[in-house]
């Protein structure tokens, strides 16, 4: 199943690999631009809809919503660069390649362009480079993750995550805060790849890394279950696998005694359409959501302010939800935006 997208965000990426610009602001408006480090994922349209919703809001301002169809850092560095070129009044960015991006927002910092970061963020070396960074606290949604298999799983056992893009720095922190939980360790210790502390293990072959793809992110549940029949627990700090719902239904439904018994224990990150009735069914047994239109949104006021000279908080964060098979159905997801 190919994830949900907007038309408006496929036509913009279109039109700019036909080698045309993206659509221009209106003379009076202030131009903010939002990069994105993939648009084909279900996390991306309702950054674009809080995005428009702040502008339409403002009144005074254009959204522009861009990003590559499908993972690719440089794509996404080429997009940012040419809005730096363009001179748009504002600049947000999801940092694919962090380093790679750093280049472009000193750039914009040359030019006067404000500059935020929202989802993922620059490295610590380069938070000079941005006003604030928007989004969910990675390391604490790691612990998150990891506490709702510590409730089932008290004496450990062997777990794999699975992950996104290995570059990408909220992904890194939520890998991060995931073992140092079930480790029993604090964030300054800071557990590597889990070998037996606190009674848990990460088998061979993990974690797994999916690049953003999500056949691949299917393919590996499968791959990993497969390779792992006593696996206790499998945490995906996304919801990769669970946006191709029949892929992972048919890894997961053979399993179901083990997910009922909680045998197995699963935990996904995000809480999306096509991932709620999986979680009804019993085939996770939580699933922990961020809140997408708020970050578009508050990137947006965010940059309103910074042009009009007013300051910002330094991290303006946007929360979670927890989700059960109980509440998948009815109030998951309702409260988000």
């Amino acid at each position: 199943m190919q994830p949900v997208r907007t038309l408006t965000a496929a036509l913009s990426v279109a039109c700019l690999a036909a080698g045309l610009t993206a659509p221009q602001a209106n003379a009076a408006d202030r131009e903010f631009a939002l990069i994105f480090k993939v648009l084909n994922n279900a996390f991306s349209p309702p950054i674009q809809q809080g995005c428009e919703a702040a502008a339409k809001k403002l009144g005074d301002v254009t959204c522009t919503y861009l990003g590559p169809t499908e993972y690719d850092e440089a794509k996404q560095v080429q997009l940012a660069q040419d809005m730096v070129t363009r001179g748009v009044a504002g600049l947000g960015v999801s940092a694919g390649n962090p380093k790679a991006m750093a280049r472009i927002m000193k750039m914009a910092q040359d030019k006067g362009i404000p500059v935020v970061t929202f989802d993922t963020d620059v490295l610590p070396e380069d938070a000079g480079l941005r006003s604030t960074y928007i989004g969910t606290d990675n390391y604490e949604f790691g612990i998150a993750l990891a506490q709702k298999v510590l409730e089932s799983k008290k004496d450990g056992g062997t777990v794999c995550i699975q992950s996104g893009a290995p570059a990408s720095e909220n992904l890194k922190a939520r890998v991060q805060g995931i073992r140092d939980t079930l480790a029993g360790v604090t964030k300054d210790k800071g557990a590597e790849k889990l070998t037996g502390q606190n009674g848990w293990t990460e088998p061979a072959g993990c974690p797994v890394y999916n690049n953003d793809d999500i056949t691949l992110a299917a393919q590996q549940v499968r791959d990993v279950m497969t390779n792992n029949p006593e696996l206790s627990a499998f945490v995906a700090v996304g919801g990769w696998a669970q946006y191709a719902p029949q892929a992972y239904k048919q890894a997961m439904e053979p399993l179901k005694a083990r997910l009922d018994s909680k045998d197995l224990v699963v935990v996904f990150g995000d809480n999306f359409g096509p991932q709620l009735p999986l979680l009804a069914e019993g085939l996770s047994h939580y699933n922990i959501g961020q809140r997408p239109y708020d970050m578009g949104y508050e990137t947006i006021m965010a940059l309103d302010k910074l042009t009009k000279g007013e300051k910002v908080e330094p991290f303006i964060k946007t929360g979670t939800e927890v989700c059960t098979p109980e509440d998948a159905l009815t109030t998951c997801g309702k409260t988000a935006n």
